[in-house]
């Protein structure tokens, strides 16, 4: 298989009982080592309701986060069944700025809800 991140060949160990079966792997463990995944929580507080900001890494890295695809779907899933009620939004990159805070903050009002913002990365 080869690592979307770092674009090398790697092999994935198996026994005997995983000899056939057919799981996918977008990245390396060397890769996986050097860019690791650390889950950041930030709750900001809107006129009416909460936006809930959740970054999954807290560096910014230069990596194709499709590499990161099957935990990231694990990590959305989890948060939606704990936000079930929240208005939930996707991005790669969050750049948060006052206006987008205002921007939300209007959408919030709109859905009479609190936003729950997953990200790959903030950048402030």
């Amino acid at each position: 298989m080869y690592c979307f991140t770092c674009k090398k060949q790697f092999y994935v160990k198996r026994n005997f009982l995983s000899l056939f079966e057919t799981k996918k792997y977008y990245i390396c463990d060397s890769c996986r080592k050097k860019y690791p995944i650390q889950l950041h929580y930030e709750e900001i507080p809107l006129e009416n309701y909460s936006l809930y900001i959740v970054s999954i890494f807290r560096m910014t890295y230069k990596l194709c986060f499709e590499s990161y695809s099957k935990e990231i779907s694990y990590i959305v899933l989890f948060l939606l069944k704990r936000h079930k009620a929240c208005f939930f939004i996707f991005q790669e990159h969050l750049h948060l700025t006052d206006y987008f805070i205002e921007f939300l903050s209007l959408l919030a009002d709109a859905e009479k809800k609190d936003i729950l913002f997953v990200c790959c990365e903030v950048k402030k």
